[in-house]
């Protein structure tokens, strides 16, 4: 009895863990300083810290395990606020090998809240590499609002996409 018990037990922590969904939340740095056009990695300018605000008063709700970034000034500065918030450390990101990225956090955040600051040239990228069908072609050199939400369960991922 004891061993049938112990054998459902496990199989249903089994099935549990394949039915994790993890939520990956995907935008682009906020607005850049270009007051220095020689400045190839510059800070965020106020309404950039401004936008970086309100992508935290976006997001409060959600409990995020992990906050991924490229190493620059302004994708570092964008995602600060939500990872001092949650209380939990910004890991840098190569954006040239985004499939090492999307690996990494199916294999250490499964079931998990995680987000991801990076360019207008590689946030499109990202989301096809986790599975999903990207909303348009390219992201305009002006554009900073668009926040885009993966849900990925069973190596399935849907998109809803929206604006702060």
């Amino acid at each position: 009895m004891k061993k049938l018990l112990f054998t459902f037990v496990l199989l249903l922590s089994c099935l549990f863990l394949q039915a994790q969904t993890t939520q990956v939340y995907i935008v682009r740095h906020a607005e850049k300083d270009l007051s220095d056009k020689g400045n190839p990695n510059p800070n965020l300018s106020e309404t950039g810290k401004q936008r970086a605000g309100k992508l935290l008063t976006e997001l409060k709700k959600i409990k995020f395990s992990a906050a991924y970034s490229t190493p620059f000034n302004r994708t570092q500065q964008t995602i600060e606020p939500i990872a001092l918030f949650n209380k939990i450390e910004i890991t840098n990101y190569d954006p040239r090998n985004i499939k090492s990225l999307v690996e990494e956090i199916l294999s250490k955040y499964s079931g998990k809240n995680v987000i991801i600051v990076g360019h207008s040239n590689t946030v499109l990228e990202t989301l096809e590499a986790f599975g999903a069908k990207k909303p348009f072609d390219t992201i305009a050199e002006d554009d900073y609002a668009n926040l885009f939400h993966l849900t990925i369960e069973k190596d399935k991922a849907t998109l809803q996409s929206s604006r702060y």
